[in-house]
């Protein structure tokens, strides 16, 4: 069964701005912090946020510490007056395309037009929209609510900023037909329009539909009218056990669309349920390869395996012939080291990768102990390279299961390694790099001369290794971007923020290419070498800017993307 995911899902910039406004509240205020009505129509979230310790405004605040966080929909001026009054701190998390909306309403109003809004009754929005329309304010459902309106000298037309857009010709007609001197402004948000968009094109090949949301949000009811006014089964859910196998009973696609408050974690939950329920359904060859490989991804033995390739690309380009069990040394290490962490890490699975904590709870012995088997088979290699590899090996392991461990001391809030700003995505590269560099001088005999040559090479490789590693893990920061702000890690996606990491990913990428263009110069290596060392920052460009795009993968799908360019890079290395 094919699933055609939207190339537009995850939070709109209103919502994400909400969200992240209360995350920082939450982490840095040391009172209360409520929310003045649902921070956003989705469950999941809300729950979420509740179970952070954010709650809704009771009224009334008497204790100078608290923070009242204003709702992305808005507030009317009455009731952001009632909260001035407050003795509380006020974090303004309006969208500010509704910030926009509202000037406009307020600024139509005080020239004395009768001012119609577009959109649901009792919404919030919408209300708000109607204190800013100083009393002149109308609300209309449709075009049928039109001609039943009192007479107007002047009127003025706005939208709710997630209505249907195709539904705006319609609704200006009945106005104009009524008021011929009438204005409009369509008010409609621009990420409303293109999710609306994306799913009457998803819905055109689909033969079925799931869209994702919160039951309350009015984005997301209006792409599942969009799914059954094409005529296809359409199922809107908010987690992923509302999908029963039935809905999928002779179904070869299914399109999957989402919201604009509907979280990424809750999206791949949803599709992983999806492709489970497909895995039932399907003894094919290409059912049993699909499971292999999610078997693979999800237990990191596909990252292992890469590790193992990459390692022999760089003895390759120190010009050295290691021995078979250096292969050995970092699959079965990096395996270990990714599998065990996964274990200690596995709430932040819940929501960056739903699917891999299913399989760990499902095969939870079975890893913990092929993750000590292959600690241990490392251990092994290591120790037949010789005892200073085994001493790099047994410190890195240290610190490896130290990383998510907590601290019997607290300092400055650091509880644990993973809460150091910026550990996880720099840890992760400078890992690698050690563990396919330093061997080539710590081993007995050692495969580079320890002399300042060896020293430089060791150095170079280092480098390759530390750049290449570093844009995976900055890739895989923006897909756990969630969890990590969740947990209160400075990874470089949280810190510099989504737009700031992908431009500093394209700046890594850049310096990387050119980094490997002075190495061939330097070292005087034949031409194929060149090429064969750029393709690293060639796949990683051309997967950033296909993944910038929509490219729809998620979870292990994306693992085996990703850290195909390792194994890539070391047979095509090893072939030359």
């Amino acid at each position: 069964m094919k699933i055609d995911l939207s190339r537009h899902i995850g939070y709109c910039f209103g919502v994400r701005r909400a969200m992240d406004l209360a995350f920082q509240s939450l982490a840095r205020e040391t009172g209360p912090v409520y929310s003045h009505g649902p921070l956003i129509h989705n469950q999941p979230a809300g729950r979420l946020l509740t179970d952070k310790g954010l709650r809704l405004w009771p009224g009334s605040d008497d204790s100078g510490t608290a923070t009242v966080i204003i709702r992305a929909h808005g507030l009317p001026p009455a009731a952001l007056a009632e909260l001035a009054r407050q003795p509380v701190k006020v974090v303004d998390a309006t969208c500010p395309r509704v910030v926009w909306v509202q000037k406009l309403v307020n600024k139509e109003a005080s020239l004395g037009k009768t001012v119609l809004i577009w959109g649901s009754v009792g919404h919030p929005e919408v209300e708000g929209l109607l204190g800013y329309a100083q009393g002149q304010g109308l609300v209309i459902g449709g075009p049928a609510d039109v001609a039943g309106l009192p007479d107007s000298q002047e009127t003025f037309l706005v939208a709710q900023t997630t209505q249907d857009l195709d539904l705006w010709p319609e609704v200006w007609a009945a106005v104009l037909k009524r008021w011929p001197r009438a204005q409009s402004k369509n008010t409609i948000c621009q990420a409303t329009v293109i999710r609306q968009k994306e799913t009457r094109r998803l819905c055109q090949t689909a033969q079925s539909l799931v869209v994702v949301g919160g039951r309350d949000s009015g984005n997301t009811q209006r792409l599942a009218a969009i799914g059954r006014q094409a005529q296809i089964p359409t199922l809107a859910v908010e987690g992923p056990l509302e999908i029963e196998p039935s809905f999928l009973e002779g179904v070869d696609s299914v399109a999957l669309s989402a919201g604009a408050s509907t979280p990424i974690w809750q999206i791949r939950a949803v599709k992983q349920r999806l492709e489970a329920l497909a895995r039932r359904q399907g003894n094919s060859p290409p059912a049993f390869v699909r499971r292999l490989f999610r078997a693979l991804a999800l237990s990191n033995i596909y990252v292992g395996l890469g590790a193992g390739c990459l390692g022999l690309a760089m003895a390759k380009l120190a010009q050295v012939d290691p021995p078979g069990f250096f292969f050995g040394l970092s699959f079965f290490y990096v395996q270990a080291m990714h599998l065990l962490n996964g274990f200690l890490d596995r709430e932040s699975a819940r929501y960056n990768d739903p699917d891999r904590a299913v399989f760990y709870s499902q095969y939870r012995w079975p890893l913990v102990a092929c993750g000590i088997a292959s600690l241990g088979l490392s251990l092994s290699a290591a120790y037949l390279a010789g005892w200073l590899v085994l001493t790099q090996l047994l410190a890195q392991s240290a610190l490896g299961l130290a990383y998510a461990l907590p601290w019997p001391f607290r300092r400055f809030g650091v509880r644990r390694l993973s809460d150091l700003p910026l550990s996880k995505t720099l840890s992760t590269a400078g890992g690698w790099a050690a563990l396919l560099a330093l061997p080539f001088l710590l081993a007995d005999p050692p495969l580079l001369p320890r002399a300042e040559s060896g020293y430089r090479l060791v150095g170079v490789i280092g480098g390759a290794v530390f750049l290449n590693v570093l844009s995976r893990a900055l890739i895989m920061d923006l897909e756990e971007a969630l969890g990590d702000r969740l947990f209160g890690r400075k990874t470089l996606a949280t810190f510099l923020g989504r737009a700031g990491a992908i431009r500093l990913l394209r700046v890594i990428l850049v310096f990387w290419a050119l980094y490997l263009g002075w190495v061939w110069l330097e070292y005087g290596l034949a031409p194929l070498v060149l090429w064969l060392a750029l393709f690293g920052p060639i796949y990683n460009a051309i997967f950033l800017r296909l993944y910038w795009r929509g490219l729809g993968l998620m979870g292990f799908q994306l693992d085996l993307i990703l850290d195909a360019q390792f194994i890539f890079s070391g047979l095509a290395f090893w072939l030359l």
